[in-house]
């Protein structure tokens, strides 16, 4: 699945939208605006967020150790204990290795 140039409506009392539970396995968000989007209890593994706007995309109760562009995922919301998920996310996309070789 592949989601490009998704725009979400705007209006003067603009709600943040949810996704819930969804499965995204493999999905690609490409010049996507999310900005404000919720995504609860959605299967993120290898989801690639490529270039667009996250600004408050709630990312919380979501498993991220498997998503792909970290990079592009400048100020989303997360739990305290994601950024080991994130970091693991991180060290996967840049192929790097852990420990003595």
């Amino acid at each position: 699945m592949q989601v490009r140039l998704c725009h979400l409506p705007e209006g003067p009392r603009r709600r943040p939208y949810g996704l819930h539970r969804l499965l995204l396995t493999e999905a690609t968000f490409s010049d996507c605006d999310l900005s404000d989007v919720v995504f609860t209890d959605c299967t993120l593994r290898h989801t690639e967020f490529g270039t667009g706007r996250y600004r408050n995309t709630d990312m919380r109760e979501n498993d991220l150790s498997a998503i792909r562009g970290v990079a592009n995922l400048a100020k989303v919301r997360i739990d305290r204990g994601q950024k080991s998920d994130l970091a693991e996310a991180l060290v996967s996309e840049l192929d790097i290795t852990i420990g003595d070789v």
